[in-house]
This record gives C-alpha cells, structure tokens and sequence, in this order.
C-alpha cells in the first residue's frame, strides 16, 4: 500500500496520455450559488472529460441552472432525482453510470467550491501508480478550515488512521480518482451508509479488497457560497462506523 505521495510541482492542465475516457462527478443539494463556476472550472481544467451532477431536486435553483448550462457544455449531464436522497446513493449512483458508460477514471469532487477542480490533474498522474488516488488536507496539504472545524477533521482522520489503518493519511474528503477496479470493489459490497460515513467505508472496502492507495497534497478551501450541510450528528455516526469498521463488523 502507498502512504504518503511526493507533492507534484505544479497543476498541469495535460492528461497523462494512457488515461483516456474521465467521467468526472459531484452530488448537488442548493448549490446553485456554486455551482456555474464549478461545472466551469471542471470543463476547462479537463476540456475532454464528461461532467456527470445529480442533483437532488434543490429548491434553490440548482436544477435549473444546470440544465442550462448543460445546453451549450455538452459534456455536462445532468440527473435530477425525486427529492434528498442522499449524499452516499448519489456517488453510487454516479459509480454506475461511469461503470454503464465504460470509462476508464472517475474523479469525485465537491460542488462547493473547497475542492480546486484545477488540482484533479494532480490526482489523474497519481492514477499511473494506483487503483485509487485521494487528496489530502494533512502532510504537504493545506486546509482552509477555522479552528473548531480544522480539529475535528484532524482528529476524525487521525483517529481513522489509528483504528483502520492503510497508509493513507486521508479518509474523509471526496476528492478522489478510481480506476474501475476500486469502483468495483465498492460497487460489490452489499450496502453502504447512508451519510458522510460512506466515504469511510470506501477506504476500508478498498483497502480490504487490496486495492493499491494512493494519495496527493492539496489545498482545501473554505466552501464558495452557502453553508456546510453535514449535520452534526453524522459526525459522531461517523465515528460509530468507524468503530465497526475497526472491529470487523461491517453492516
């Protein structure tokens, strides 16, 4: 398993050439201040990937503004679901979809603005030595967050490294790339947690499945508009979770 991963010079905007087809995903809920600069960002960083948003029926707006820009970023597809569904079954959801459309890479992102889409490069020339590439906030990376908010995703990940360990600094950030080996080993697993605690067990599934990890620096910024949506309580369900993961008792 890789650990920690040198930090990459630069952001090149080139995709290595032996990775061809990215679909690249985020899940939406009233984001509609956000959300034109990232579907922006994303398409000129990476002007040959898909852009793939499920949105959750935002009554903000969001919906609507992505189906406009869908009409002249053509390789942006928009799926609107029903009502909140939740964070967890929409990257399934977007995990099918790049299985069902035979890609080769997945990249995941936030559509808030903390993730850079400018950084997914750095994630995609990672992917030439791993299953699976995260970007971390935590050695060579650099995080936005005020001090309440700072400490626990330092000490959630902290404690994640302690009771689940990979050699992976990182477990909580969605910034992540895949091959479809590690989107399958995800894909396989019978059931996920609903919340935020779904990107924990990704890594845990990944790494049990002996998918090889990787990971580059990066810098998390504070979100553009709005305000955060993780409840507190998924906080401490995450820490539950992590728990089970760590005692072998995956539900």
């Amino acid at each position: 398993m890789q650990g920690y991963v040198q930090t990459v010079p630069e952001v090149s905007k080139q995709l290595p050439a032996p990775i061809t087809r990215v679909l690249v995903f985020t899940a939406t809920y009233n984001e509609a201040g956000n959300i034109t600069e990232w579907v922006s960002r994303v398409h000129q960083t990476l002007p040959d990937a898909d852009i793939l948003v499920i949105d959750d029926n935002s009554p903000d707006g969001t919906t609507e503004i992505l189906k406009e820009l869908s009409t002249s970023i053509t390789k942006l597809r928009v799926i609107t679901r029903t009502g909140k569904l939740g964070l967890a079954s929409a990257h399934l959801v977007g995990m099918r979809e790049f299985r069902n459309g035979n890609y080769e890479t997945l990249l995941t992102l936030d559509a808030d603005l903390s993730h850079r889409p400018e950084e997914l490069p750095l994630l995609l020339q990672e992917l030439h030595h791993s299953d699976f590439v995260i970007g971390t906030r935590f050695g060579e990376g650099k995080s936005e967050y005020k001090a309440w908010r700072k400490f626990l995703s330092s000490g959630g990940n902290a404690l994640a490294r302690t009771l689940v360990p990979t050699g992976l600094s990182e477990y909580t950030t969605s910034m992540r790339a895949f091959r479809p080996l590690a989107v399958d080993a995800i894909l396989n697993q019978p059931s996920h947690d609903e919340g935020y605690a779904f990107f924990l067990e990704c890594i845990y599934d990944l790494n049990k499945a002996n998918i090889s990890l990787g990971e580059v620096p990066i810098n998390f910024m504070d979100r553009g508009s709005g305000e955060s949506k993780i409840p507190r309580g998924q906080i401490f369900k995450s820490m539950v979770v992590l728990v089970k993961l760590a005692l072998g008792k995956r539900d």
